[in-house]
């Protein structure tokens, strides 16, 4: 086989690994309800409501609890949240949806792209690819507006411009850009740092100190250009909720450093894990650390330290993880020798064709409680409604209540009402809310409150009951504004 129709080849295999990946992100969106079938996740509803409300000028620290860097905000109010005004806020949330699904897509590429400079043989480019498309973390983050799939982009795009600036005679240009993108992955959020760091060793293989130093220059000023306007109206809050909150939080969902390296290194996507130990025990050994290898491996291994030392950690973070992970398993099939590759690419395709199923199976459409809201009167009342699922107000084609103040984050206002008492050294997130005795101003004027789970769990019932009462509304459990007194 000549080496174009063996290229040729290669870019065909890599469209049928994008469309699988856009086939695993997509498939439940063909459900009865459109994107909408496929449950709303939390967070989805946060950053989602919080970027149409940037649209509005309510901003985030100086008027409602925001715990990350806004870069998402940002991005999402110019794709998606402006279209709300023709296509109502449940039309710009579905568009969102969409667009991370192409996001994902575009990542899976960026990944074969990536590994290709590896200089190892062509198809280890689509194994990496297929790591990335079939991982059911990320499938499961790339079918929404969540932080990892922006994330995921602009980081790989950096280590890509990086690759650029390598062998390009316009470097200054490509460090530029690199530098850019750097900036703007810290403001998705902090963990973008290890990329950072993993870009000056990097850059460092090759590069002049100028250069290294303009390099770091242009991604602090990117970050403060972009994060610096909205910080200087509300410092305190600014640092309390996007530093000190993460510093104090109390331990939550996966607890255990032994159930996190469960979920890390898991049967439902065990290949690459593995592989990427194996490439940095072989890179360790040969002392071939090229600046793709600096990089890549600095991500992988900074960001699984910081899976460690976090209090809180859920296995949705794997979404992240596998940008680095991808690209240091590619690399392993650069430093064997011929007659173990067939082998390990063998058994790397069993364990994607493992992710695959798992993954098909975690995607049957799911019934959720906000499609009652849906097709409830509370979508047209022109009363307050909150609910405690920020997902449920959005397919009821509502951001959060603005007399709520708004209130966008109940967990995270919850969480700081707790810490900001007096007790920053809670066990467990229920301890902390159990401890937490605050009622949100805004709650206690808004007439319907869509508690869920979450609003049990958040609230002290005891003092809501003072303002609301428990009851039902056109077959919804809610919590209604008491009647004053006459």
């Amino acid at each position: 086989m000549t080496g174009t129709s063996s290229n040729r080849l290669a870019r065909w295999a890599l469209v049928g690994i994008a469309l699988v990946a856009f086939g695993l992100r997509a498939l439940p969106f063909f459900g009865p309800e459109g994107a909408w079938t496929y449950r709303v996740d939390y967070d989805e509803g946060v950053y989602f409501s919080a970027a149409s409300y940037l649209l509005q000028g309510v901003l985030p620290w100086r008027d409602f609890v925001f715990v990350h860097p806004p870069g998402l905000l940002f991005f999402l109010a110019a794709t998606s949240a402006w279209t709300h005004a023709f296509l109502g806020v449940d039309g710009a949330f579905t568009f969102a949806r969409w667009l991370a699904v192409l996001i994902g897509v575009l990542n899976t590429v960026l990944v074969a792209r990536i590994v290709s400079r590896w200089n190892g043989p062509a198809w280890a480019s689509l194994l990496a690819a297929g790591f990335y498309a079939t991982y059911s973390e990320i499938v499961q983050s790339e079918r929404g507006p969540f932080l990892e799939p922006l994330l995921n982009l602009v980081c790989l795009g950096l280590v890509l411009a990086l690759l650029h600036a390598q062998a390009s005679p316009r470097r200054g240009r490509w460090l530029a850009f690199a530098g850019v993108l750097g900036g703007f992955a810290l403001t998705i959020k902090l963990w973008a740092v290890v990329w950072v760091v993993g870009a000056l060793w990097a850059l460092a293989s090759f590069t002049t100190r100028r250069e290294l130093l303009h390099f770091a220059l242009t991604v602090a000023g990117t970050a403060l250009l972009l994060v610096g306007p909205l910080a200087l109206l509300a410092p305190e809050a600014f640092f309390t909720q996007v530093a000190l909150f993460h510093a104090w939080r109390p331990p939550d969902s996966f607890i255990a450093r032994g159930d996190r390296l469960t979920q890390i290194v898991s049967v439902r996507h065990l290949a690459s894990p593995l592989l990427a130990a194996l490439t940095v025990a072989l890179l360790a050994w040969k002392r071939q650390w090229s600046p793709l290898a600096r990089i890549s491996v600095a991500a992988w291994a900074l960001t699984l330290l910081a899976f460690f030392a976090s209090a809180a950690w859920w296995n949705q973070y794997n979404a992240h993880l596998i940008a680095s992970e991808a690209l240091v398993a590619g690399g392993l099939f650069s430093l064997l020798p011929s007659r173990l590759r067939g082998a390990l690419a063998l058994a790397s395709v069993l364990s994607i064709g493992l992710s695959i199923s798992h993954t098909v199976r975690r995607s049957q459409p799911t019934t959720e409680h906000h499609l009652s809201l849906v097709r409830s009167t509370l979508r047209d009342s022109k009363d307050c409604v909150f609910t405690f699922e920020p997902g449920w107000s959005l397919a009821a084609g509502r951001l959060p209540a603005r007399e709520t103040g708004p209130l966008i984050d109940n967990y995270a206002v919850q969480l700081l009402n707790a810490l900001q008492g007096g007790t920053r050294h809670f066990t467990t997130t229920s301890e902390a809310f159990s401890a937490n005795k605050v009622i949100p101003v805004g709650l206690t004027h808004c007439r319907y409150l869509v508690m869920g789970e979450r609003g049990n769990r958040e609230l002290d019932l005891e003092r809501l009951s003072l303002t609301h009462v428990d009851t039902e509304f056109e077959g919804l459990a809610v919590w209604e504004l008491r009647a004053p007194a006459r």
